[in-house]
């Protein structure tokens, strides 16, 4: 019941550190489906082979990504709190004044991109 909650919780928060990989890597899904339709769409003679083949391959990623596909998300959120936590903080205090002042507006920045290409609020 506590682990159902914390999951709940964990799955509410977003990346504090980290969410630039998560949003690069959905980008990078995108981009690869987006090429590997257009290339399908482009083989030619050599469509047939290809629909044979992509059956049977679905067939075996599919249940494989479903098994393993929250793994990166948990290491992700672990990651995030502890280690990339624990960076911050220690490179908040050894750095210098004028790094942290041009340090602090970067994780709004890196928000923009994510906004613009998803339309994110």
């Amino acid at each position: 019941m506590a682990e159902d909650e914390d999951n709940q919780q964990g799955q509410g928060e977003g990346l504090k550190y980290l969410g630039f990989v998560q949003d690069a890597a959905a980008y990078s899904v995108t981009t690869f489906s987006n090429v590997y339709l257009y290339a399908k769409d482009k083989s030619g003679p050599l469509q047939p082979g290809v629909d044979i083949i992509e059956g049977p391959v679905k067939n075996v990623a599919v249940p494989l990504y479903n098994r393993f596909s929250y793994i990166p998300n948990g290491a992700l959120k672990f990651v995030d709190r502890t280690d990339a936590s624990n960076q911050v903080v220690s490179v908040d205090r050894a750095a210098p004044e004028a790094a942290r002042s041009l340090a602090s507006p970067l994780p709004e920045q890196t928000k923009i991109p994510s906004k613009v290409l998803y339309g994110d609020n």
